[in-house]
């Protein structure tokens, strides 16, 4: 029942291995986008430069680069 133990040990340290380095690499990945507003404010601020054109109120385009 046990006769492929080792194999086993091995199997899951390389499996632990895996997860930690897709961990770092999707941290990593978080670090490099940097924060990000979220939906609801980028939909909003679209619904609010959109409602200032219509009322013939432009303030700035509809497209807006984020920081």
């Amino acid at each position: 029942m046990f006769a492929n133990f080792g194999f086993t040990e091995s199997y899951v340290q390389i499996r632990v291995d895996e997860l930690l380095r897709e961990a770092q690499n999707d941290r990593i990945a978080d670090l490099v986008a940097g924060p990000r507003r979220p939906w609801r404010l980028r939909v909003a601020g679209w619904l609010k430069a959109t409602a200032e054109w219509v009322e013939g109120q432009p303030q700035a385009s509809i497209a807006r680069a984020e920081a």
